[in-house]
């Protein structure tokens, strides 16, 4: 289309962004008699009297303006004519502020009619129409609607004139205002190169709202996600607002600055902060939810959802791209594919007008990149600079973090969170929506769902609360898959590998059944079978491996050739093979076209798959006595001839019979002395592959992972250590993921040992919460750590235990050698009790140290008895919920030198009485002091006072006071923080109040007050650790 072809269509916009607007700003001045516009419509109804007004505003009687946007905001201020304001802020003023208005939801403003309000919604409407409609239409078409629109216009200044009680003369007045503006619209001639560049906003929003229109129709395909498909008989589809849940995201972990960041608020984290485009980078671990973010964001865009991740609407246009897609290699190849069929229309004046718009391109999968996707991420990062408005959102694994960091511009502003997974807590509901969903969309071709009980019975075998690869959304899904088929084939030890293992099995089940049935291999013995689809499945995985060094997720169509052959030698059907392995995935390309085209599910599966190829390689060397391993190696080195010497023959047979050594010579018996029994041939396997292309081992990183979650008991120590070294390599160099390999293995000894020699160890007098940091052991990580310690020198180590502290027994034998500075017991923090739990003080004395200068939970006379010997304290948190507990607090305070503490919290119940509070918290400029008080009602609200009065005297410190699970009104705070100030408690920092007791607009009153009296401000705060 060019533009000449526009030519009517942007006169139709012309007239309704002139003559249609002018309209609207009559109505508006004559329904608002302001004088002159000396004052902004705002500031004007605020004035009005309700005896003497009779606006929607004042009869509402809630003195609420409607709500505005930023831009709206901005020309509201600056603009007293109403000048600028387009048709629907000036339809919003109307309904508003014009006097003798229908009610704000009388009909008449949303239907067809001959009244004020209809017309008016009818001009608004055509407005939208001429955006969202095609530009293109004869003269005639032109002249109908022209022809309307003057009609329209006429009768709705004539409704006004009765309306608003003007004269004959204005209306008239008025009228041929706009018979001049139309006039001069249709009979001038328009240069579309000018109007473009005059009018740029009209055609850019024209464009814009029809591109979006067509995103949305596009993202319909995102409501669902598909779970293994081939495992039934039908492709079965989840509706992802069923199942989505709350996932966890973290910032600056890694450098010890960890904070959780709400998932519906991660575009805040980008939005508004800089006047460069953004770039948000989202890492996670494979299958920890990235693309089945990246799907939900898009659907809730589509759909404009109130509850959706928020900010989301603030973007006119989303597009999305994939980085394991080859089709696309530049910007414009985005733009004209993700617009079809509309793109041809305009050619390259839509890619011109994208880019200027309000903006987010999401690029999924940066661990999936190849060259086109290469060629694209730094074409469209290249064409974004200058747009404050586009935000650039990434998702990749950890092991592709450097490799996309590196595409960015230092033009952007970026922000990298992590996804971490599925929180605890909501790992049950997530089960059970998955279940629910699966049955609902296979109905009768899955048995009952599980009940609840069956559901909490698998969540307490499994340990789902506690076990880390749990967290993972994926392994989730398929523990929920497995609960129908194999329930009683997992349990507490069940490992990663293993779940895949069990699905794979569960593939061959259904797979054998179909085969049984099947014309073609019927009356095939079982072992038969067997032996035929395992010789099929190792030339699978062969196949999958060379397109995983690819960076391909779909088979190319010689893969898909060599395995239809296959099928064909072994009798096998080729369909049916297939499908049971893969799903067919369609593949649009540029040029329209569908392709339909075999792929695994998932890029883990893929992984897996690759990993068993490497496995089955392996097996097939010939054994060390045959020096199949050594010849292999030797061979295969770039540059050796693939014949031997007869020199390097005789070495190999030396190397064969250590015992023939002695007569050797001097460098051959070193050679031989270096060179290992038996060597591993992983990256041989990897590099030798016909086909393959040259491995990156950061891309291998997953494969290998469960590579060593695949080593059967009889590999030596060295073919462990090869995989693990090359693990290494690969990028593994965090203390999680090592300790996610370990348990991979069961805590295989061998596989322990030799990550030994790579697992991060604590730099000296470093104290921070990174991997330069002491060693943290968490609930889920005990038992790992409980293999591992005994293999690492003396390191420093933080016990951070959420649970039961009796679950650390099971460590203490190997935490002997090693150094415990931080004690955490978060149960007995956030919920206290009278008495200490038994096992506290036994585990305290058993991992005491002088050393020990972190203390959270309860405290006991043996408690307070290690407290008092130690060397520094820096961090001391602590729970009060008896008056014994309270003396032994006024000891330790009066005992004890704080000069080196950092943080004090101390957390108090209404158990304890004031009395026993005798001592002040010692006043130190060094020391951050967090009060908290539990349960204050209003009959406890003379007790909080009190205490807060004998503990804290603040001069010189920085004093908090936190009330969790208090039910206080406004009045109530107000009362209790009056009631401080009378007993002489000032200068703290602030007042922190459940976000449940009290609005916004309470809070902000509050706040005054509690800043004049108190010297700091009150703020609410959610208190999630404390909700019972």
């Amino acid at each position: 289309m060019s533009l000449s072809t526009m030519k009517y269509g942007c006169k139709i916009i012309m007239n309704l962004e002139a003559a249609a607007k002018e309209v609207m700003k009559i109505v508006l001045k004559w329904g608002t008699p302001r004088e002159d516009h000396q004052e902004d419509i705002i500031t004007y109804v605020q004035r009005l009297e309700p005896s003497t007004s009779k606006t929607n505003y004042v009869l509402e009687d809630k003195k609420t303006h409607p709500k505005l946007g930023k831009t709206q905001k901005k020309k509201v201020k600056n603009d007293n004519s109403c000048e600028t304001y387009d048709i629907t802020l000036l339809l919003i003023f109307i309904k508003f502020y014009c006097i003798n208005m229908a009610d704000l939801n009388d009909t008449t403003w949303s239907s067809d009619g001959d009244e004020l309000e209809n017309l008016l919604y009818q001009i608004k409407m055509a407005r939208n129409n001429a955006m969202h409609d095609s530009l293109e239409m004869t003269e005639t078409e032109y002249e109908e609607k022209t022809k309307k629109l003057r009609e329209d216009l006429i009768a709705t200044l004539t409704k006004a004139k009765e309306r608003f009680g003007r004269s004959d003369a204005e209306l008239k007045k008025e009228i041929d205002k706009i018979e001049v503006v139309m006039n001069r619209i249709t009979n001038e001639p328009l240069d579309l190169d000018d109007f473009q560049r005059e009018n740029p906003s009209v055609l850019q929003e024209h464009i814009i709202s029809r591109g979006a229109d067509q995103l949305k129709k596009h993202s319909t395909y995102e409501k669902c996600i598909t779970p293994i498909s081939f495992l039934t008989t039908n492709k079965v589809k989840l509706p992802l607002n069923k199942i989505y849940m709350e996932t966890k995201v973290m910032q600056g972990r890694l450098e010890g600055k960890e904070k959780d960041v709400d998932h519906l608020d991660l575009m805040k984290l980008v939005q508004g902060q800089s006047t460069q485009p953004q770039v948000l980078v989202v890492e996670g671990l494979a299958g920890s939810g990235k693309t089945t973010l990246v799907e939900q964001m898009t659907t809730q865009w589509s759909e404009g959802c109130n509850d959706s991740i928020r900010g989301l609407n603030k973007y006119k246009l989303l597009l999305k791209a994939r980085c394991r897609d080859s089709h696309l290699s530049s910007y414009a190849d985005l733009v004209d594919f993700l617009f079809q069929p509309s793109s041809p229309k305009y050619k390259e004046l839509l890619s011109k007008l994208v880019k200027k718009s309000s903006l987010l391109v999401i690029i999924d999968g940066i661990d999936e990149i190849n060259e086109s996707s290469r060629k694209l991420i730094r074409d469209i990062l290249d064409q974004m600079q200058g747009n404050p408005k586009c935000t650039v959102m990434f998702t990749t694994r950890p092991e592709a973090l450097q490799e996309g960091l590196q595409l960015i511009p230092d033009t952007y502003y970026r922000v990298e969170v992590e996804l971490v997974g599925i929180p605890t807590g909501q790992r049950e509901d997530f089960l059970h929506r998955y279940l629910i969903e699966l049955h609902e969309a296979c109905p009768g071709t899955t048995p009952t769902p599980p009940t609840t009980d069956d559901i909490n019975q698998c969540i307490k075998q499994l340990d789902i609360k506690r076990k880390e690869h749990f967290r993972l959304p994926l392994n989730l899904s398929i523990v929920a898959i497995l609960m129908y088929s194999s329930p009683h084939k997992m349990n507490r030890n069940t490992t990663q590998t293993e779940l895949y293992y069990l699905i794979h099995e569960l593939i061959l089940e259904k797979l054998e059944r179909r085969l049984i049935d099947n014309d073609l291999t019927k009356d095939f013995g079982r072992r038969k079978r067997l032996d035929k689809v395992e010789n099929w499945l190792s030339a699978m995985y062969c196949e999958i491996f060379i397109a995983l060094t690819h960076d391909q997720l779909t088979l190319q169509e010689e893969s898909v050739n060599k395995l239809r052959s296959k099928c064909d030698t072994l009798d096998l059907p080729p369909d049916e093979m297939m499908a049971a392995f893969m799903e067919t995935r369609t593949v649009k390309t540029l040029r329209g076209f569908d392709l339909d085209c075999y792929s695994v599910p998932h890029k883990g599966f893929q992984e897996r798959y690759g990993a068993l190829y490497i496995m089955e390689s392996n097996k097939k060397l010939k054994k060390p006595d045959d020096t199949g391993n050594v010849t292999n190696i030797v061979v295969s080195t770039p540059g050796v001839g693939q014949t031997l010497s007869s020199k390097m023959q005789n070495l190999i047979k030396k190397f064969k019979k250590p015992k023939e050594t002695r007569g050797c010579s001097a460098s051959q018996l070193e050679e031989l002395q270096q060179q290992p029994k038996e060597t591993g041939n992983v990256i041989n396997i990897m590099r030798t592959t016909p086909g393959a292309a040259q491995i990156q081992l950061s891309k291998m990183q997953n494969l290998l992972q469960m590579l060593v979650g695949m080593i059967p008991h009889d590999w030596n120590s060295i073919m462990v250590k090869e995989v693990v070294n090359l693990l290494q390599e690969a990028g593994v160099n965090w203390r999680d993921q090592w300790l996610d390999v370990i348990e991979d293995t069961k805590c295989s000894e061998k596989v322990v040992k030799a990550i030994a020699d790579h697992f991060p160890l604590p730099i000296a007098s470093v104290n921070t919460w990174d991997e330069n940091g002491p060693i943290v052991i968490k609930d889920g990580r005990i038992e790992t750590y409980g293999k591992l310690l005994c293999h690492l020198p003396p390191a420093r180590v933080r016990l951070d235990i959420d649970g039961d502290p009796a679950s650390l027994n099971c460590l203490l034998a190997s935490l002997d050698r090693h150094v415990c500075i931080g004690f955490y017991l978060w149960q007995t923090y956030y919920h206290p009790t009278k008495d200490i739990h038994p096992d506290v003080d036994q585990l305290l004395s058993k991992v005491w140290s002088p050393d020990l200068s972190e203390y959270v939970g309860q405290l006991s006379d043996c408690v307070l008895s290690r407290l008092q010997r130690v060397h520094s304290l820096r961090r001391i948190w602590l729970s009060i919920s008896s008056n014994h507990q309270a003396t032994l607090f006024m000891e330790l305070i009066t005992s004890t030198s704080f000069k080196d503490l950092k943080y004090l919290k101390v957390v108090v119940t209404p158990e304890v009485l004031p009395a026993a509070i005798t001592t002040n918290i010692p006043d130190n400029d060094n020391t951050k002091v967090w009060l908290s008080l539990l349960d204050v009602t209003d009959e406890r609200v003379s007790w909080a006072c009190e205490m807060v009065a004998n503990l804290i005297k603040p001069s010189q410190g920085e004093y908090y006071i936190r009330l969790p699970r208090s039910t206080l009104d406004e009045a109530g705070w107000i009362r209790m923080i009056q009631d401080l100030g009378r007993r002489g408690v000032k200068n703290i920092r602030g007042m922190l109040v459940p976000d449940t007791s009290i609005s916004s607009d309470q809070e902000d009153r509050i706040n005054d007050i509690c800043f004049n009296t108190l010297g700091g401000g009150l703020v609410t705060h959610p208190f999630n650790q404390w909700k019972k």
